[in-house]
């Protein structure tokens, strides 16, 4: 009989695609990774119950409790559900599992400002101004809301259709009441300034330093210091200098870089936002009908200093957002008489402020 040959047939590939792992039974965490930093990694996900893109950032618990960053991590879900602005990125929500937080947050597909100016070189005036105004808006945003962001630079400002949305609030401070921050090293080297560098009480002024550098960024292609030696680059920072500027910049322009860099009497937001550069470049745009944009009115750094935010005594959790209280602010009242009566400035009106959000404590609060 014959004997029909043996052959070995090498399994079929199954017609069933494997179940994709989602999260909190909607997300689907994808390959591409938007950012990384200290507490984790930002990828790309596909919510597939409405078909949408978003950011999702994912924190090791482990790690988190390694480094100490819970209180970290914690002030930054607190300012993300706190805040609405057109200008800071959306918290859509967040959720944990037994190892990792997710915060989801939206996508902006454009990348960052840094990439951008690496892409260019560096900006115009009028481009530079666009995003400059839109990441000063929302500084004053914070800043009515008496909160510190301590990390300005170009890596933190998303671009979504050519407009600017601040994110990473990780090294953010609530300091009410026109209080000062402990001595703490925080943000980025480069953008520091000096007060924080020397280990100093600081307060909103290292927002202004910082969006003061990061203008120099945007307008020259480089940072304004430079290093390789971390020591090298707090001796440029704390040294005053004179500093070289692009032939081409207007007098306007130049004289802001040197009232938001001033090592004593920096200026505020409000001040930075009724400057000669920015009241110039406000009425270049509005002749051509490419922004609707009003300067506001300017507030004095002595009424300024005597803004005191109402707030709830309540210290307990809703569940919308976080409610909080700083544990590293120092009040200027503190060794005043407590029956002084305070003089209340009125609030400044701008598009940028929303005026029903109230300014909200920070406590602890634990993951598990």
């Amino acid at each position: 009989m014959y004997q029909y040959p043996f052959y070995t047939l090498s399994p079929q590939p199954s017609t069933v695609a494997p179940q994709k792992k989602l999260l909190k039974d909607q997300y689907e965490v994808l390959q591409i990774e938007l950012g990384s930093g200290t507490y984790g990694k930002v990828k790309l996900a596909l919510n597939h119950k409405i078909n949408k893109k978003f950011a999702i950032k994912i924190i090791s618990k482990s790690y988190m409790k390694q480094i100490f960053a819970t209180q970290h991590i914690l002030n930054e879900l607190n300012y993300l559900q706190g805040c609405k602005h057109k200008n800071i990125v959306e918290y859509i929500e967040h959720f944990e599992d037994r190892d990792n937080i997710y915060i989801v947050l939206e996508y902006c597909e454009q990348g960052t400002l840094d990439e951008l100016i690496k892409i260019k070189q560096k900006l115009t005036e009028e481009k530079a101004f666009h995003y400059f105004y839109q990441i000063a808006q929302a500084i004053l945003y914070l800043h009515e809301k008496d909160i510190i962001h301590r990390d300005i630079k170009a890596d933190n400002i998303l671009l979504q259709n050519n407009n600017v949305k601040v994110c990473d609030f990780n090294w953010s401070i609530f300091l009410p009441n026109g209080g000062k921050a402990k001595p703490c090293v925080c943000g980025t080297t480069e953008y520091m300034p000096p007060e924080v560098i020397t280990k100093q009480k600081h307060d909103k002024g290292v927002d202004i330093w910082s969006l003061g550098i990061l203008l120099y960024y945007m307008l020259h292609g480089e940072l304004l210091f430079r290093s390789k030696h971390k020591e090298e680059l707090y001796e440029k920072i704390c040294n005053k200098q004179q500093i070289k500027f692009n032939e081409k910049l207007s007098n306007e322009c130049i004289l802001l870089f040197q009232q938001m860099l001033a090592h004593q009497k920096r200026i505020n937001i409000q001040q930075v936002l009724n400057s000669d550069w920015v009241i110039k470049m406000l009425k270049c745009k509005q002749n051509q009908n490419q922004l609707e944009l009003t300067p506001i009115k300017c507030r004095s750094t002595a009424q300024e200093s005597t803004r005191v935010s109402i707030v709830s005594d309540s210290s307990r959790f809703s569940n919308s957002k976080f409610t909080a209280k700083s544990l590293y602010t120092e009040s200027p009242y503190k060794s005043k008489n407590q029956n002084q009566e305070i003089q209340h400035p009125m609030k400044v009106r701008s598009s940028a402020l929303d005026q029903n959000n109230p300014a909200f404590r920070v406590e602890k609060r634990y993951f598990y």
